[in-house]
């Protein structure tokens, strides 16, 4: 199977976001699940994997998204950033070959009085693009090795950040300055994508990393491809003379010896007086300040240039080169190994894969054509804080999704977890096989923590009242619930209203939820999910 593109896995999270932010209510949820069962059914994508699946999906919401009106006109922030970076990579090898060229060539002007220095041009287009390509691997071995350990990786570098804010911040802007209406789709796409970015922070960081690193690479291998050309067409169209000079290396032999070591890569393959120049050549060679160049011998002056050539080759042109391809394997290999096991993700997959149900949140979901498609009530919770439900049934006949509630048995007693469930059921599909009792305390609820570790319940869902503001005190403990818990699992935080009035229903401009909505956000944990209950 064909790893995915970078703009199929925007588009994607796009559009899912997209849903998320207009299924805040029945009618809305059982559209949505409609058209999403529709894509599944018209496929045969029985026994597909999840990647499959969403990217069957996504080609059908792409073609949506387009029949509709108002946005006939609009582009994907998928697509956008798809031309964007194609612009970028074409910047930057004309950027990098036109720099290398311009100053190689500006560096070997000669006219005929003193020679080019050999260490000087050494010194910036070999020794310095080695040292760049080393520290590259350092930072690059540093990053792989705290991805290893699963410790944080650390902030981008300051080059990354640069073109990361030229992408997502500074080119909307310019766009927007430059005409709104000529740039109009391209600007409102870019604005989606900046967005997208901001709330994927984490998510994204990874799979950005190396298009960006793609990027300064590839400017750097033509700034040095670019001044191989330059150093060849200078030697080719005028008369150039190299020589050398130093105050440390005061022998010959010295200097014959060094540029010998640096040509044993390519010495087994090149005759002896083109792999690099010889003992008598270096000393015909060598500028001697109160003597001049008028009693060095032009052969010995012309000598150094297929040594020169070379070292910029083998020492700056191919290690360039290889980071290159080596990002570009290392972005292949990231698309390939993207997690489509995301709650958002199997949110969408659930709704494809489960029959068409109209809710009723007295009674549970049925199907349209009356048939119960799960246990509508689940026995009460015993006195030791734990609920054991009857395990629902997937109407599809997948496996259901085990899931538990951490609930304060305080604030929200058996009756109105009863209410609950099926809603969770229904909108979250999720089947509910526990109820755990929490107090909202790490030591008290250690008892908590250690059943969530051992159980395979996923997602997990807290309860919790939407009137109450998200303070430190709690994201700190949501955060612990979530350092408890496998990393591809998931933890839906439920808002209720004051469990003790008869409607729990959450409204979607509901101040407070939004308050708790922004709050999560910050924490960028894509597996941290706010939701609201919700009747109609």
């Amino acid at each position: 199977m064909m790893a995915p593109r970078l703009k199929d896995i925007i588009d994607l999270e796009y559009l899912i976001n997209m849903d998320d932010a207009l299924l805040d209510s029945r009618e809305a949820l059982q559209a949505r699940a409609v058209k999403d069962r529709e894509i599944y059914t018209h496929c045969s994508l029985k026994g597909q994997t999840g990647q499959t699946i969403l990217l069957t999906w996504l080609e059908f919401r792409r073609k949506e998204f387009f029949r509709d009106p108002d946005k006939k006109e609009a582009l994907l922030p998928g697509s956008v950033f798809s031309s964007v970076y194609t612009g970028l990579v074409y910047a930057s090898i004309v950027s990098g070959a036109m720099a290398g060229i311009c100053l190689v060539v500006s560096f070997l002007a000669y006219h005929g009085t003193r020679p080019v220095n050999v260490a000087v041009f050494l010194s910036i287009f070999v020794v310095l693009q080695v040292i760049l390509v080393l520290s590259t691997l350092v930072l690059l071995g540093r990053r792989a090795l705290g991805t290893r350990n699963r410790k944080p990786r650390g902030r981008l570098s300051i080059i990354h950040t640069l073109l990361s804010s030229l992408v997502f911040n500074v080119l909307p802007r310019i766009l927007k300055k430059t005409g709104r209406s000529f740039f109009q789709k391209q600007w409102d796409a870019l604005i989606k994508l900046s967005s997208l970015v901001q709330i994927k922070h984490r998510e994204f960081q990874a799979i950005f990393f190396w298009p960006f690193f793609i990027l300064t690479a590839l400017f750097g291998f033509s700034f040095s491809l670019g001044a191989l050309s330059g150093l060849f067409f200078r030697v080719i169209v005028s008369d150039m003379a190299f020589g050398w000079q130093s105050t440390l290396m005061t022998t010959s032999a010295g200097v014959h010896d060094m540029v010998s070591l640096m040509a044993l890569p390519w010495s087994g393959f090149l005759p002896q007086d083109l792999a690099h120049p010889t003992l008598e050549q270096i000393r015909g060679s060598r500028i001697i300040l109160k003597d001049g160049i008028s009693v060095l011998a032009t052969r010995d002056l012309a000598s150094w240039w297929p040594f020169l050539c070379m070292s910029t080759l083998v020492y700056a042109v191919i290690p360039r080169g290889i980071l290159v391809l080596a990002g570009i394997l290392a972005q292949a290999r990231v698309l390939g190994q993207f997690n489509f096991e995301r709650p958002g993700f199997r949110q969408v997959i659930a709704r494809m894969q489960s029959p068409v149900l109209d809710i009723d949140d007295n009674e549970g979901p049925k199907t349209r054509a009356g048939t119960d498609t799960g246990p509508a009530d689940h026995p009460p919770g015993n006195q030791d804080q734990t609920e054991n439900n009857l395990p629902g049934r997937s109407p599809s006949g997948i496996t259901p999704q085990k899931a538990v509630i951490l609930a304060s048995k305080r604030v929200y007693p058996d009756a109105v977890i009863q209410k609950i469930i099926p809603h969770a059921q229904a909108h979250l599909f999720a089947d509910v096989r526990e109820t755990i009792r929490i107090e909202f305390d790490l030591k008290k609820d250690s008892h908590a923590f250690a059943r969530m570790d051992a159980g395979d319940a996923d997602p997990v869902i807290l309860l919790h009242e939407v009137w109450q503001p998200p303070i430190r005190g709690v994201l700190h403990y949501i955060t612990r619930i979530r350092a408890t818990m496998a990393r591809e699992k998931s933890l839906f935080i439920l808002l209720t209203r004051d469990p003790g009035q008869e409607d729990l229903s959450v409204d979607p401009d509901d101040m407070d939820y939004l308050v708790w909505k922004n709050a999560i956000r910050r924490l960028q944990d894509p597996g941290i999910q706010v939701k609201r209950f919700f009747k109609k």
